[in-house]
């Protein structure tokens, strides 16, 4: 495989974080918002840049956050929910616009939680269950922080990065310094995190257990660094790596074991880093494919 492809990835990211801090900030706060007498869709398509949004009660509506919506913040105060419903062929919420902060709602229900869709997004503490799919989809050409959100019971993914998409999971920045913000990804239908099609995911500090299939997949032309998460008790594999794709690791733990390996690696792709304590029933890691490159140190 030619790093070259997965190196490009990385810069894509750069550019992409670049591109969010040039975003200005959410200055102006609105009123607070009922949900048993007001639309917040409605609130969302007058929004201007800066405007926060409070919201109190249960939302039941699908919302969507327009491209030309920017920099606004709906907040929930940690109270606040928004109820997708029972449709399962439409997502609960959709964010087009750039500059969009999420924070303090329990989102459920509906087709997936929150949808990034060629946009830019700050999803944290929320508490994001029971969708149909999958509760948090960064796709098509996105980028999205998502730190301090409880992520359980969706019937697919807690957590999909894919199209060319970046996401940075379970940490803010702040001063060049790191400051971990860790998501709980835990009791999904399929995989914890999912990261595929050209994307690359920076994952911190995280909870991930007790999902269906792996605690976390890097698949298709794909990167992640993988750095201080707990990955526990997963279905199948904690870590797999496979199609043409590379994780750096490093910190990682396991305190019950995953029903497969620690790590795992197929089809042309390669790990770096130090193992930590991850392991599976199987054993720690399976580099039986001799087409994947095994860089790692204990």
């Amino acid at each position: 495989m030619e790093k070259t492809k997965i190196s490009a990835i990385g810069g894509l990211a750069a550019i992409f974080t670049a591109l969010l801090w040039l975003l200005p900030s959410a200055v102006e706060t609105k009123g607070e918002l009922d949900c048993k007498k007001d639309s917040l869709q409605a609130a969302i398509d007058l929004a201007q840049p800066g405007d926060v949004i409070t919201v109190k009660g249960t939302c039941k509506e699908n919302l969507v956050i327009p491209e030309e919506v920017r920099s606004i913040t709906l907040d929930g105060k940690g109270k606040a929910k928004i109820d997708g419903g029972k449709d399962n062929t439409t997502n609960t919420v959709t964010i087009r616009g750039k500059g969009i902060t999420i924070r303090g709602f329990t989102i459920t229900r509906g087709r997936s939680g929150i949808v990034i869709s060629r946009g830019e997004a700050t999803i944290e503490d929320n508490i994001i269950k029971e969708t149909t799919r999958i509760g948090i989809f960064v796709n098509n050409h996105s980028f999205a922080f998502i730190r301090d959100n409880t992520i359980t019971d969706n019937s697919l993914d807690g957590i999909s990065v894919t199209r060319t998409s970046t996401a940075r999971i379970g940490f803010s920045i702040l001063s060049s310094v790191r400051i971990p913000k860790p998501n709980i990804i835990t009791g999904n239908g399929r995989d914890g995190i999912s990261v595929q099609r050209n994307s690359f995911a920076d994952i911190d500090n995280n909870t991930i257990s007790m999902n269906t299939l792996r605690g976390i997949r890097v698949r298709r032309l794909s990167l992640a660094e993988i750095n201080d998460n707990a990955i526990n008790n997963n279905g199948s594999d904690g870590i797999i790596v496979l199609e043409n794709s590379g994780v750096n690791i490093s910190g990682n733990t396991t305190g019950t074991d995953n029903g497969g390996f620690g790590i795992s690696c197929a089809i042309n792709s390669y790990a770096n880093g130090r193992l930590g304590t991850l392991i599976g029933s199987n054993g720690a890691k399976d580099f039986s494919d001799s087409s994947c490159v095994d860089s790692l140190n204990p």
